[in-house]
């Protein structure tokens, strides 16, 4: 039976015309390569080479054999590399979910980062609201996820990749629009907008005991899912909310104004990924939100909360 030996042993004798040159290349005795090269020969059933004691040529046999060969060796080689980068998360395919608020703070860096990095990975997004995210990524449906980290962690890895603080959101008109910062006290008469908390605890409560250290218990007028629209029902006088500072760049209208709170409460937002997902991929995106996450912290400028000791779990 010809094995994938033979192919080599065949091609560095088809390039070098010479048994004594090829069997030096392949660190053999010429005895054992001529004896591989005339059992491949019984197992075809063609000559390869023309030999004579002065030369060694290929059949018309062994030219179309040499192409075919040299194609099964660079084949084999690519199966190789392919089964290593696989295996390293260089190839193959991720799914990712993110809420909506990420495509104004992480997301664009971290997707670009990752398919510059790992072009090869057929990367796909998908915008879902963070408490069917978790779902989703606790099913398999979703490889990695990127929001607010939920309160049931069953299962599931989790790494913080952004923290910022939040901010006020008041009706371009209101009377405290142009102060500088704002006391969450200031806010007590007003009613709010706000996310429902079965969508995102997280900022649900940042927001609601913000206010209980403050004194007051929110009023909260209206829900909604998506932060996008709590900016633009606050531009509508119709309450003030609190959002996570990135959300600011959301407003094209400019009929909401955006003002620091002191002693900001702080939005962080986390990779979900089930311990039970094998795929490699995973880890090198996971690493490579790490690494957007450090560079993010230290860019000129920055109006970044940095990592604190505990907010990293993997």
């Amino acid at each position: 039976m010809i094995e994938l030996r033979h192919f080599h042993y065949f091609v560095v004798l088809a390039e070098t015309l010479h048994f004594g040159r090829a069997a030096q290349q392949l660190h053999i005795s010429q005895p054992p390569l001529s004896r591989q090269i005339a059992l491949m020969e019984a197992e075809l059933g063609v000559l390869l080479f023309e030999r004579t004691r002065r030369s060694v040529r290929l059949t018309r046999a062994g030219t179309r054999f040499y192409q075919d060969a040299v194609e099964i060796l660079n084949s084999v080689d690519r199966a190789r590399r392919n089964a290593v980068a696989a295996s390293r998360g260089e190839d193959g395919a991720i799914t990712v979910g993110f809420m909506m608020s990420s495509a104004y703070n992480i997301l664009p860096a971290l997707t670009r980062t990752y398919a510059a990095a790992y072009a090869r990975v057929d990367m796909k997004l998908a915008e879902t609201l963070p408490n069917l995210l978790a779902e989703a990524v606790r099913a398999g449906q979703t490889d990695v996820g990127i929001m607010y980290r939920p309160e049931d962690l069953t299962g599931l890895d989790t790494a913080t990749v952004f923290r910022e603080e939040m901010v006020a959101v008041l009706p371009r008109t209101h009377a405290l629009a142009k102060v500088r910062v704002l006391d969450a006290a200031q806010l007590a008469e007003e009613s709010f907008v706000s996310i429902p908390r079965e969508i995102a605890p997280l900022v649900y409560d940042l927001v609601v005991n913000h206010c209980r250290l403050a004194g007051f218990s929110p009023h909260i007028r209206l829900e909604t899912n998506l932060q996008q629209t709590i900016i633009n029902l606050v531009g509508e006088g119709l309450g003030v909310a609190m959002v996570p500072m990135s959300m600011s760049s959301a407003s094209a209208s400019g009929s909401a104004v955006f003002k620091p709170l002191r002693n900001a409460p702080v939005a962080e937002v986390a990779l979900l990924w089930s311990r039970d997902n094998h795929n490699p991929c995973v880890a090198t995106f996971v690493e490579n939100a790490r690494t957007v996450w450090r560079e993010m912290q230290r860019a000129p400028g920055a109006r970044l909360v940095p990592d604190r000791p505990d907010t990293t779990v993997s």
